[in-house]
């Protein structure tokens, strides 16, 4: 019989085999399908040469991973990796690199890794030498950044040996405990992200690791978490992007349940990270948006049918506002997009719901963080919300003409939800309300300082401020809000001034849009009283702007 004979009985039985482990054992079938396609199809491929070569590249590197490192061979790869690379050196220092995962997994008893400089000199290769070299084996461009390793005719001879590496890879990744080192590693996995993309569990696992250490590592590794979390997305199926966000989503809520002024700059990154993830799908963004603001607005009628204390906490707490200001981002970043433009309303009615679930003084600092999130909406999206009455009934929720106890610090509002019973007999308390009061009236009306009607816009403000000064025996809050008084009547006084000298109809929406960018690039008083105010902030308080941003 002659060997090509021999050779197809064998296929022949192989796949009869085959084909009865199907029927007795499926899920192992499945699993083979899974992880070792090219067994399955044993006897129907074309290039069964490659196949062969693979399965022997397998088999070197268990051999290879029980033989002892030296110092002698590492140096020769060392040597010559960078200078004449080939397919041999790649399999020797990724085999080095298994043996040292070996020794952390305590699976191995016949290595020997008690030098530390043999760690260092396998790690060292691997993290600068091994990416170029695959790329210089593979024949690809090093510098493009969209490299399709598929397209290399030398891919499928060092696709088996490639993917053990990148296994070894992710268990590394779950080894390394100190910042530094993840910081190495992970720009390494930032060039490996186009060999993951190949293997689509591989990818899955990783992009599942990465999106744990975007939400709760140090800064510089969240960073580079998420840089790797948006180019491997860029090489999936749109399909699966769905399921990246819904998991990057669930992070971001389940690591807002506590906020403090440690955790506030992580909870800020995530939502402006997510936020620009979630700029690069639209579809996806709109799908999850309606999802999520509906499931918000749901719990929001929940507690406002049953008014019960458990109803009311499923709404007032961090996780929920943290979730509306996220989408209140979003919206913002996506504004132009016209199906995203849908979701401002039924957001805007869950935000003011919220706002007037419970009106009392003792969430006031609730209130002032989704009437910012408002007044940003507003701004950004160009949309009008009615934000003034939320603000101004916080004249309202607390007698300012009584005497109140000394309080030694102020309340800081940025960080919580709501004030403790013994606070609000504070002076304090009071002190950031009207403080608070004053910067939300000056940001909302900076917004539409400009606008061709702010003299009716802002004159029951007005009129409210006035009688609010006339009742209060607090002269430093009178003073206050007589300083930002005079400059929204001065602003009024001026739009007022110029709207005698217009000569077309009120009807003409782009003329009034033009005049109205003519008035703010001229400025207008109350924006450049803002900007003296943002400044003298700045200059006295620059560590607390700092944390809060």
């Amino acid at each position: 019989m002659s060997d090509s004979d021999a050779e197809g009985d064998y296929a022949t039985a192989h796949s009869d085999a085959l084909k009865r482990l199907k029927s007795k054992d499926p899920e192992f079938y499945d699993f083979l399908k899974e992880n070792d396609e090219e067994l399955l199809k044993f006897g129907e491929s074309d290039d069964e040469s490659d196949t062969r070569e693979s399965e022997d590249d397998e088999q070197t590197t268990s051999k290879s991973s029980k033989t002892v490192l030296s110092a002698a061979k590492l140096k020769f790869i060392g040597e010559n990796i960078k200078t004449s690379p080939s397919k041999k050196l790649v399999k020797e220092l990724i085999n080095a690199f298994k043996t040292i995962i070996h020794q952390i997994d305590n699976s191995n008893d016949k290595v020997d890794l008690s030098n530390n400089d043999l760690f260092n000199d396998v790690m060292k290769l691997c993290l600068v030498d091994l990416v170029p070299a695959l790329y210089s084996i593979l024949k690809l461009p090093a510098d493009s950044k969209n490299v399709d390793v598929t397209k290399s005719k030398a891919w499928y001879k060092t696709k088996t040996v490639v993917k053990q590496y990148l296994i070894d890879v992710l268990k590394m990744l779950a080894a390394l405990k100190e910042p530094s080192g993840l910081v190495l590693f992970l720009k390494h996995i930032v060039h490996l992200v186009p060999f993951y993309s190949k293997f689509m569990k591989l990818c899955r696992l990783l992009l599942k690791k990465m999106i744990t250490m975007w939400c709760c590592e140090e800064e510089t590794v969240r960073v580079l978490s998420l840089i790797i979390v948006v180019r491997a997305s860029k090489r999936l199926p749109k399909e699966y992007m769905g399921q990246i966000l819904k998991h990057m989503y669930f992070s971001y809520v389940k690591n807002t349940k506590f906020t403090s002024p440690n955790t506030w700059p992580m909870i800020n990154f995530m939502k402006r990270s997510l936020t620009e993830v979630y700029s690069l799908y639209p579809e996806a963004a709109y799908e999850h948006a309606f999802i999520y603001i509906r499931q918000l607005a749901i719990h929001l009628r929940n507690a406002i049918t049953i008014k019960k204390q458990e109803a009311y906490q499923t709404v007032y707490n961090w996780q929920y506002i943290h979730c509306l200001l996220l989408w209140a981002h979003v919206l913002c970043r996506l504004y132009d997009q016209e199906a995203v433009k849908t979701l401002v309303y039924p957001l805007v009615q869950t935000v003011t719901g919220t706002i007037t679930l419970i009106p009392t003084s003792k969430y006031i600092p609730l209130r002032i963080h989704l009437v910012k999130a408002l007044i940003q909406m507003s701004e950004k999206i160009n949309v009008f919300i009615p934000t003034i009455p939320f603000i101004l009934e916080i004249l309202t929720l607390s007698d300012y003409n009584k005497k109140m106890s000394f309080s030694v610090k102020p309340q800081d509002f940025s960080c919580s939800l709501k004030v403790g019973k013994s606070k609000l007999s504070e002076a304090a308390f009071q002190d950031s309300c009207m403080s608070e009061v004053n910067s939300l009236l000056l940001e909302y009306f900076k917004v539409y300082s400009h606008t061709i009607g702010f003299p009716e816009l802002a004159l029951p403000a007005v009129l409210q401020i006035k009688l609010f000064i006339k009742k209060c025996k607090v002269a430093k809050y009178n003073q206050l809000l007589k300083g930002l008084l005079t400059k929204i009547e001065e602003n009024s006084a001026m739009i007022t001034e110029k709207r005698r000298s217009v000569s077309f109809q009120i009807t003409d929406v782009d003329k009034i849009k033009q005049w109205e960018r003519n008035i703010q690039e001229q400025g207008t008083p109350i924006l450049k009283f803002y900007k003296e105010q943002n400044k003298e902030t700045v200059d006295s308080s620059p560590s607390k702007k700092a944390k809060c941003e």
